[in-house]
């Protein structure tokens, strides 16, 4: 019995590779400043537009070829995906800021009217002040199923 090792293979996961055009009509579709695929795919492709000077109509099935791509979807999907991420971060680092500076001019303002707005929105964006009423009513399923049954025999009485 011969103690060679069989080699171990394990499964490589390459990223996705995009050419330099493809990776330009994700990034145009990301952009979102063109109204469709079709105008992006005229864009990135330098296609040569009608007489008219509108795109042709082949383009629009070269756009769909590309966007039914899985690595095209995919690249669409994570790009779009980071873009909202980074929305949202930005939203965050926003109110972090306002509510840092008026927590500041809450305790720095020379002014008692400044430091009292400041405290106020400060106690809005925690909700601290409420002008809405909640009640909620306690009903038993078989009182929301009582109502549901008159409802849908009110909406089938009107046809």
């Amino acid at each position: 019995m011969s103690n060679t090792k069989k080699p171990s293979l394990s499964v490589v996961k390459k990223e996705l590779e995009l050419t330099i055009k493809q990776r330009q009509f994700v990034d145009e579709i990301i952009k979102g400043k063109l109204g469709s695929y079709k105008e992006a795919y005229a864009k990135v492709y330098d296609v040569t537009l009608t007489k008219q000077g509108k795109i042709p109509k082949w383009v629009e099935v070269e756009a769909s070829k590309l966007v039914a791509n899985p690595k095209i979807a995919q690249s669409i999907h994570k790009a779009i995906e980071r873009k909202e991420q980074s929305a949202v971060a930005s939203s965050l680092r926003t109110r972090n800021y306002v509510i840092d500076q008026l927590y500041r001019e809450s305790k720095e303002s020379d002014s008692d009217s400044a430091r009292i707005r400041a405290l106020e929105l400060l106690g809005k964006s925690v909700s601290l002040f409420s002008d809405v009423v909640e009640t909620k009513e306690a009903r038993t399923s078989d009182e929301v199923e009582r109502d549901i049954e008159e409802r849908i025999e009110a909406l089938l009485s009107n046809q």
